[in-house]
Parts: C-alpha cells; sequence; structure tokens
C-alpha cells in the first residue's frame, strides 16, 4: 500500500462555512473536510439541520443518519432570521475561503448574504449554491429532495423490472451525486482562484446530478430519440449483462464482450448457444433477450451461486454475488480500503461510519472527528474570528447564537 499522510492534507488552511442541511450540501462539505478543510457547520440555534430528527437520537446529539453526512466539521449556531445574524455571518464570510449553502433561489439574497453580496465583501470567497432544480426557470422554487429528484430526473421512469412500479434507488444518489459535483465544482474553483485570486459562483443543481447520471445513453435519446424500457437489473445494450436466480440466491453474470459471452457457453456446455443466429452478436442477443435471457435462468438455477461464481471467474468471466450491505460493509475488501472507521464520541461512544473514498498518495484524507453536537464549538468558532466573550455574550443574550 502507498505511505499516506507524508504531507499535510490537500485542502488545509481553507476554512469553509457549511449553511446546508439535509444531504446534498452536507456531504458536499463532508468530503471537503476529508480533504483537510476546516468545515465549520452552522445551523440555527435550539433546531439544527432537519435530518439531526431522522431515527432514534436527541437533536442535540444527532441521528447516525446526521453522523453519516456530516463528519469532519465544528458546529456553530447562529440565527439568519435575525439582522444580527446575517451580520455574523458576513463577518465570518469575510475571513473564509469558501461558502456552501442549499436553500431555495433567493433566500440568501433576501438575507444579504448573497453571492454579490458576499463577494463585495471578499472577493476570494468560492460561493457554492446547490438547488434543486436550478436557480432559474419555471421549476425553480420548487421543493426538492432525493425522492422527487430521482423522480422527476428519470431515474425511477428506468428503475425496477419491465411492467413493474416506479423503483427508487436504495441509497440517496440525487443527494450523493450532487454533494460530490459541488465539491468537484469548488475544489476547480479554488485552484482557478490561485490563478486570478478571484473567487466565483459554483451553482450545482440536484436535477442536472441526476440527469449526468444517463451519460451513457442520454446521447442515444437525443441523437436518435430512443426509448428506454426499465432495465431491471440489466443493460439495454449489453446481453447477458444482469442478475440470474441460482439455487440458493442472485448473483451477477456481466458480459460485456462477446468474448466473455463465448467462454460462458463453455462453461454452462452449451457450445452451441455460441453459433446460433440469434444469440452469436451481441446485436443479436439484443434482439431476442427474452431468449438467451430465459435459457440462461433455467441453467443457472439448477446450482448454487458460489458453484456457478467459482466456474464463471475460473474461466475469466465477471460475477458476483448480489450482497447485501452488511455484507459489503463487513468484508475483508472494505476493511483493506479503509472504508469502515471507528470514531470515538463524547457521548454517543464509539460510531462505526463509511471512511473517505478518495486516497491521496501525499495529502491525506481521513475522517478526523465525528459531526458535531448542536452548538458544541460555537464560543471557539467565535474566538478564532476574533469575537472577545463580552460580544460572545452579548449574542447569546438575544439568542443569536
Amino acid at each position: 500500500m502507498p505511505a499516506y499522510g507524508l504531507e499535510p492534507a490537500a485542502l488545509s488552511g481553507i476554512r469553509v462555512l457549511d449553511l446546508t442541511h439535509q444531504a446534498a450540501g452536507p456531504w458536499c462539505a463532508s468530503l471537503l473536510g476529508d480533504l483537510g478543510a476546516d468545515v465549520i457547520k452552522i445551523e440555527k440555534p435550539g433546531r439544527g439541520d432537519g435530518i439531526r430528527y431522522a431515527g432514534s437520537g436527541s437533536f442535540e446529539l444527532g441521528s447516525l443518519n446526521f453522523h453519516g453526512l456530516n463528519r469532519n466539521k465544528r458546529g456553530l449556531t447562529i440565527d439568519i432570521g435575525q439582522g444580527k445574524g446575517c451580520a455574523l455571518v458576513r463577518r465570518l464570510a469575510g475571513a473564509s475561503d469558501v461558502l456552501v449553502e442549499n436553500f431555495r433561489p433567493g433566500v440568501m439574497a433576501r438575507h444579504a448574504l448573497g453571492f454579490a453580496d458576499l463577494h463585495a465583501l471578499n472577493p476570494r470567497l468560492v460561493y457554492c449554491s446547490i438547488t434543486a432544480f436550478g436557480p432559474r426557470g419555471p421549476m425553480a422554487q420548487k421543493p426538492g429532495m432525493d425522492l422527487i429528484l430521482q423522480a422527476t430526473g428519470g431515474l425511477m421512469g428506468l428503475t425496477g423490472e419491465q411492467d413493474g412500479p416506479p423503483i427508487k434507488s436504495a441509497p440517496p444518489v440525487a443527494d450523493i451525486t450532487t454533494g460530490i459535483y459541488a465539491a468537484y465544482g469548488i475544489t476547480a474553483a479554488l485552484l482557478e482562484r490561485e490563478r486570478s485570486g478571484l473567487g466565483q459562483h459554483v451553482e450545482v443543481a440536484m436535477l442536472d446530478g441526476v440527469m449526468s447520471l444517463f451519460a451513457d445513453i442520454a446521447t442515444n435519446v437525443l441523437t436518435e430519440h430512443r426509448r428506454y424500457d426499465k432495465f431491471g437489473s440489466g443493460h439495454p445494450d449489453l446481453v447477458p449483462y444482469q442478475a440470474f436466480r441460482a439455487r440458493d440466491g442472485y448473483f451477477i453474470v456481466a458480459c460485456l464482450t462477446n468474448a466473455f459471452y463465448k467462454r460462458l457457453c463453455t462453461v454452462v456446455a452449451r457450445e452451441d448457444l455460441a453459433t446460433d443466429p440469434r444469440f452469436a452478436t451481441m446485436r443479436a442477443r439484443i434482439a431476442h433477450r427474452a431468449e438467451i435471457v430465459s435459457i440462461l435462468a433455467e441453467i443457472f438455477a439448477r446450482a448454487d451461486r458460489d458453484e456457478w461464481i467459482g466456474k464463471l471467474e475460473a474461466s475469466d468471466i465477471p460475477a458476483c454475488r448480489v450482497n447485501d450491505l452488511d455484507a459489503i460493509l463487513e468484508s475483508e475488501q472494505a476493511r483493506e480500503n479503509g472504508m469502515v472507521v471507528e470514531l470515538s464520541h463524547p457521548r454517543h461512544g464509539t460510531i462505526r461510519t463509511l471512511g473517505p473514498p478518495v486516497k491521496l498518495s501525499r495529502s491525506p484524507t481521513a475522517v478526523r472527528r465525528p459531526a458535531p453536537i448542536l452548538s458544541e464549538h460555537t464560543d471557539e468558532v467565535l474566538r478564532e474570528f476574533g469575537l472577545g466573550e463580552a460580544e460572545i455574550a452579548a449574542l447569546r443574550a438575544d439568542r443569536i447564537v
């Protein structure tokens, strides 16, 4: 394995104000924290981010869902519903590198906290706005969350088996994808700032993030007006490339090329299927998908999945189990990849959570701290921005923080 941790983290020294809530924005800011940024999560006093309430646990501690999305942050509370709270955010933004927000379009501007307001105050600030549908257009003011965006963005319309109901993806792919894109845009803007000395406005719409997931087939729709049916576990342009049921459970056969398919025919002792004109080429198999899938399904049902996987892998044909989540989380590969980490929390005790998916050979990524208790670092952070004890006490008295 490479020797990690030889240099400071990639975003060490970058200060991020996280004014986001729920999932897409918080995940973006956590990814920046994984890279070493000092992320300060700003929440409303006494209430906090709504996802603190998901599942069990007090809202001050936050649900485990909240902890999964908000690692590597310090917690500060500010009420931006009050003028003094907005003034405090402006003060913090004047000494920060990045601000991330995911309110509906126009909300931040109405509080004089929009990009134009803060860019005038701090021209080096990289300001990221995450919206559901975009800052303009007929849907701009509609509420958006993962389920809404999976449905609106076409994902649910193609997920599931033919003639079945719409099915959402199990993980919140609209949220997580958008968070990744936002972090990607922010890091690009920080790099460009090294050349120009100026920050800029990064805009990411969840709708765009979902649509981008169809990068492989959208061009077919746009160029040739092709219509797709639901994919099930397969792919519209590859056969066989899907889940099959063995005697004891499901497994995957992924014949990405014709070479894989020919070897598959040998493994199942049906060499005739390799020369049958209905199935001899990928194009032919697509045209006769139901027939070849039915034949293979009947064959695979005769033995256990591990037996089939062993035979397929011995012939260098891509195959695997369809895992439950707990199986992959506890797998040796997940441990080797460092994808499960343990954190010590002062009140939750030990929390096991996911590690960073990106590793850098010289600049370490890491989960350095658990998600904050509501308002946990308010005094600490405000002192770092130059506020004195009397000023902090006055803000508390006015319920600003």
